[in-house]
């Protein structure tokens, strides 16, 4: 499937490196000069923020991007107008879709407070859909999206700033195409607009992120690929040097605060629905980084020992985020029986990893349990202990039935099983 294809199919697309980062860099400068010289103005959708309309220097851009995304896109398109914002902290992008100038949009991100994750977006064509699909847009990265056609929002923003552009355009050949220039005599021109968009229903939303894109190269165990039906778990009484402490278990759950959960979803290779029967659980991707490196060491290093010791399967190692997941007694948290492996990238999963993060006096309920060959074994709940266990076995999280369990998760990855 080719991008025009996809996007047809899809309604969005994610570009990389639509524009260099150092130019994003250069933008981001540009936006926080214009801030400085009271050249930003409040929007009533984003009043914490600060934003322009039709900047003559980001309307060029758009101009410049319109003849290669419509090749790429299979759509003619005409550009209408930008819009950029700083976001400042607290700020919410509401529910809604776009009004007719923006029936293609797109949205970069310039640049981001480092000291936070990047503030997703979350899209869908369903109205009454509240969980979407969540998207990170990197630096000079670009989604291209039908404004017109897919809701799309952001959850209440934890970090300090985060610049992001937006580039509208029309069908040259659709219902809009008057709307070229947005009605303006020309591109760079001010024109402000009620709002960058019209807001057509407003609904908060608390579902938000899962965005697995890391890639750490820690555990790679060439062996047979023999397979070996069971559980092992590191933790105080053995192997405690492989576990992890209460202390970095603190220092892991500190991370929530500046990452944005969202709802998890039944399925595999990008089919996942959200379905609060079988699964509800919020999730949170933790990237690697240098603040989290030693997170993903040590998950290697104990792996690493478990399948040289008794798995001995091929292994790629690492390759996505870890994902911090919160079951909560309020919304019944659990995870009905199922397996890890599935279609696409999760056929690749070998080795299923489960670390407790909350002391074991801190809820009730919220057991891993895992079906071995027909018996059910009880995983240790041990904080910081270190459950491992073959993608291919039956497993469940029975329901919280008080206070909160919080744990990490992760896949190491390996050619599939013969």
């Amino acid at each position: 499937m080719n991008t025009a294809e996809y996007f047809k199919e899809n309604k969005y697309i994610y570009l990389s490196n639509v524009v260099k980062k150092t130019d994003a860099h250069q933008l981001t400068d540009y936006m926080f000069k214009l801030y400085d010289d009271g050249k930003l103005s409040k929007d009533p959708q984003c009043p914490l923020s600060d934003s322009v309309y039709g900047d003559p220097v980001l309307d060029e851009l758009l101009q410049s991007l319109a003849k290669p995304l419509s090749a790429q896109l299979g759509i003619e398109l005409l550009p209408t107008y930008t819009y950029a914002r700083i976001y400042r902290p607290g700020e919410e992008l509401v529910r809604h879709i776009d009004r007719e100038a923006c029936e293609i949009s797109g949205t970069m991100t310039l640049g981001f407070d480092p000291g936070s994750g990047i503030w997703p977006i979350f899209m869908t064509d369903k109205e009454d859909d509240v969980v979407g699909n969540a998207l990170e847009i990197s630096t000079g990265d670009l989604v291209m999206y039908h404004g017109n056609e897919l809701w799309h929002w952001r959850p209440p923003y934890k970090g300090q700033w985060q610049v992001q552009v937006f580039f509208h355009f029309v069908d040259a050949n659709g219902p809009h195409k008057d709307w070229a220039n947005d009605k303006r005599e020309t591109l760079g021109v001010d024109k402000l607009p009620t709002s960058e968009v019209e807001v057509v229903q407003k609904t908060k939303v608390q579902q938000n992120i899962m965005a697995s894109s890391v890639i750490s190269n820690s555990v790679i165990i060439k062996t047979g690929d023999q397979i070996f039906p069971g559980a092992v778990t590191y933790s105080s009484e053995f192997m405690s040097n492989l576990a992890f402490t209460p202390r970095e278990c603190s220092e892991i759950l500190a991370q929530n605060q500046r990452l944005y959960p969202q709802k998890s979803t039944v399925g595999t290779g990008g089919k996942g629905k959200y379905d609060p029967e079988v699964r509800a659980v919020d999730t949170y991707n933790i990237e690697y980084n240098k603040e989290t490196s030693w997170i993903f060491e040590k998950i290697a290093k104990a792996v690493g020992q478990a399948n040289a010791d008794y798995y001995k399967y091929d292994l790629y190692g690492i390759t996505h985020g870890l994902q911090l997941l919160h079951y909560k007694s309020t919304e019944n948290g659990h995870y009905d029986w199922h397996i890890d492996c599935g279609d696409g990238e999760a056929s690749h999963r070998k080795i299923s990893v489960s670390i407790p993060l909350t002391d074991r006096a801190a809820y009730e309920g919220g057991n891993l349990m895992i079906n071995n060959n027909g018996t059910e074994i009880r995983a240790t709940d041990e904080q910081g202990s270190i459950s491992m266990f073959p993608s291919y076995l039956l497993h469940q999280v029975t329901p919280v039935t008080s206070g909160e369990r919080w744990v990490i998760v992760i896949w190491i990855n390996g050619p599939r099983f013969k």
